[in-house]
């Protein structure tokens, strides 16, 4: 399925400090002496190679032969305008916020582009406006403090968009409607999480998703006028997770993914009144994939279908009828779908390989052939090397079968690698094959880096995502052992420098593989990790929470399942030196968190380095805090473990 909670972790409310439980004496960041500091800048240009080969990702194709999209060519993700028929030609930047923009939607008539943008990534989102010729920039909600989701535009209507948004403390979904130049005007409330998706075409009805869990959602159509929601899907009687519903051209009709246990992913047509089934697509080439995004023409002779099959993506071309009408050449890819040129003719995507930085793409819906819309050069790679990638899959202990991606470095070599696990975030997302500056620079270092979808990953089917729910997070920690295993098996790995990282639940796993398989790991990175599941749910944003409580337990109910989970409650047997980032804004997994693990590793005297920033929220976004992540955790496992005397970065591997 569409990871629905990662929707919320691109951002969420930070909404002032308004602690739900008494905070904590904080921990002090570590302060480098002038050596460290000077084996950092030495080694910064070789990670800035990596960080500078910017990503391009989300275009909007226009009539006119435009193409606009987001970079991080600048160090921060930012709106361009382009001309798509000369892709080497320089784009155009549009006025912005100094700070990441992101959720682009060009409103009909091609004149006029939406954002949203947060200051230093605190989550606290505003909706923005810029016009394509780089006039009438303007913060379109500048109060109150909320978290605002992205717009959804309404097909025929050039001045109207309408979003979701919620606090800090309330998970309840607040939908407003606003016109350009107008004032929101809130039109529903619904108690539960939600995330308002699109309007129709003539902007009367908007389509709310609510969230019940990761596997379970409930889609309502509501009356922009009056605010009356009607339940569309699935029944009452039902359990479904729901994917990518989007408006046909019409408006009299919605398609969507649907998934359930026992069966495959299903690409439903139902009546935008009634939610009665009309047609439906189920995908049996990848039976346990899940639905990641779907695109309706504007003819409406063509559906698109993302296709998340866990480690890459697929895509699938329907007809108004949903009969498959052709498989998109795409090779082993990840990414995902954007919207259709005006005439149908083509698809805009972002896709990702391992060789090459994510990027833009127009895809024929003929041929289903991807063209790219971009020509960048990216200095720094020009003479870097380029990872091997294959997709591994190892038995788990109880049968099940583990997905991981590899990379190693391109030149074959002799002696075995300092080995990373990187451990993705969620739990319910997944790590798909494709560009990563993290995984780039340390495949470049001589590190091989594997990526493993344990269990609790998405687009693997709803069982595999829910094998590690609440008290079967052992599991988890099972298949974190046995990958341990295959890898010390690995001609390519020493088994002495086998390092677990991760950001957020990766960082979490990384504490808890530490804590509770100390004699297997040398060392472990963690960024943004939660270290207490029971203070986590009492201070991140209560949103995220409605997840959390059954990827974790509940509060106040399953105490006893949070504290036995809960890396703290395993720090005494902790023996690796930890290296621990945190973002001083991140509302997600609070500061709070990292303050907790790294106090009681410093006063056991495990060697810990605290990377404390003070303009970040939930993992990191600025160009020279990712520069600066990467070479003090480099110098921290080079110094733990040995490689400094081995310099392995200078070492010329053996073809």
């Amino acid at each position: 399925m569409q990871n629905l909670r990662n929707l919320l972790l691109a951002g969420v409310a930070a909404c002032g400090a308004t602690p739900h439980a008494a905070p904590r004496a904080e921990a002090p960041p570590t302060e480098l002496d002038d050596a460290q500091r000077a084996r950092d800048a030495a080694l910064a240009p070789r990670a800035a190679a990596f960080v500078d080969a910017f990503t391009n990702e989300d275009p909007e194709l226009l009539p006119d032969g435009r193409v606009v999209y987001s970079s991080t060519r600048g160090g921060l993700p930012a709106l361009y305008v382009a001309d798509s028929t000369h892709a080497g030609a320089p784009p155009r930047k549009l006025p912005g916020p100094d700070d990441r923009m992101f959720g682009l939607r060009v409103l009909p008539g091609d004149k006029t582009a939406l954002f949203v943008s947060d200051h230093d990534a605190d989550g606290n989102f505003h909706v923005f406006r810029v016009e394509l010729d780089g006039s009438g920039y303007s913060d379109l909600t500048p109060s109150p403090v909320m978290h605002r989701d992205v717009p959804a535009i309404a097909r025929d209507v050039p001045d109207v968009f309408a979003y979701s948004a919620h606090t800090m403390t309330d998970p309840a979904a607040h939908l407003y409607v606003q016109k350009l130049g107008g004032a929101p005007r809130e039109f529903h409330v619904d108690k539960s999480a939600g995330y308002l998706v699109e309007l129709s075409p003539g902007g009367e009805r908007a389509l709310l998703v609510t969230y019940v869990s990761d596997e379970s959602q409930i889609l309502y159509s509501v009356d922009v006028a009056s605010g009356a929601a009607t339940r569309l899907y699935p029944r009452e009687d039902q359990v479904a997770a729901v994917d990518g519903p989007s408006f046909a051209p019409d408006g009299k009709s919605v398609y969507l993914g649907s998934e359930a246990r026992g069966r495959a992913a299903l690409v439903l047509r139902i009546d935008a009144a009634s939610g009665v089934e009309l047609a439906r697509y189920e995908e049996t080439a990848a039976p346990h994939a899940s639905i990641s995004g779907i695109a309706v023409s504007p003819q409406g002779d063509r559906i698109a279908v993302g296709i998340d099959a866990g480690d890459h993506t697929e895509l699938r071309l329907l007809d108004a009828a949903l009969q498959h009408v052709r498989t998109a050449p795409l090779g082993l890819v990840s990414g995902w779908i954007g919207r259709f040129s005006a005439d149908g003719a083509r698809l805009a995507a972002t896709l990702t390989r391992p060789d090459a930085p994510t990027d833009v793409f127009a895809i024929d819906t003929v041929t289903g052939e991807p063209a790219a819309l971009r020509d960048d050069p990216r200095a720094g790679l020009t003479d870097a090397p380029k990872p091997r990638a294959t997709i591994e899959h190892v038995a788990a202990f109880d049968g099940l079968s583990i997905p991981i991606n590899v990379y190693l470095p391109p030149a074959v070599t002799t002696r075995r690698l300092p080995t990373i696990v990187l451990v993705h975030g969620g739990p319910s997302g997944s790590a798909q094959i494709g560009w990563s500056y993290t995984i780039g620079f340390w495949t470049a270092m001589n590190f091989a880096v594997v990526a493993p979808n344990i269990r609790g990953s998405s687009g693997f089917g709803l069982d595999y995502m829910a094998a590690d729910n609440a008290a079967k997070r052992g599991d988890a920690l099972r298949d974190m052992e046995t990958i341990n295993r295959w890898l010390r098996a690995q001609p390519w790995c020493d088994p002495d420098r086998l390092v677990i990282a991760g950001i957020s639940y990766g960082g979490y796993m990384t504490l808890l593989a530490l804590g509770m398989q100390p004699r297997s790991w040398a060392a472990g990175i963690d960024g943004s990790g939660m270290s207490n599941l029971k203070t986590m749910e009492e201070l991140e944003d209560q949103t995220i929470r409605v997840f959390d409580e059954t990827e974790f337990g509940t509060l106040g109910k399953d105490d006893a399942i949070l504290a036995a989970w809960s890396p703290l409650s395993h720090v005494d047997a902790v023996r690796s030196p930890v290296f621990v980032y945190q973002g001083v804004k991140d509302p997600i997994t609070p500061r709070d968190e990292a303050d907790q693990i790294v106090g009681a590793l410093r006063r056991r005297g495990i060697p810990v380095e605290y990377m404390l920033i003070a303009n970040e929220g939930h993992g990191i976004t600025r160009r020279d805090n990712k520069i600066a992540y990467l070479v003090r955790s480099f110098r921290f496992l080079a110094d733990h473990l040995g490689l400094a005397r081995r310099a392995p970065f200078d070492e010329k591997p053996s073809e």
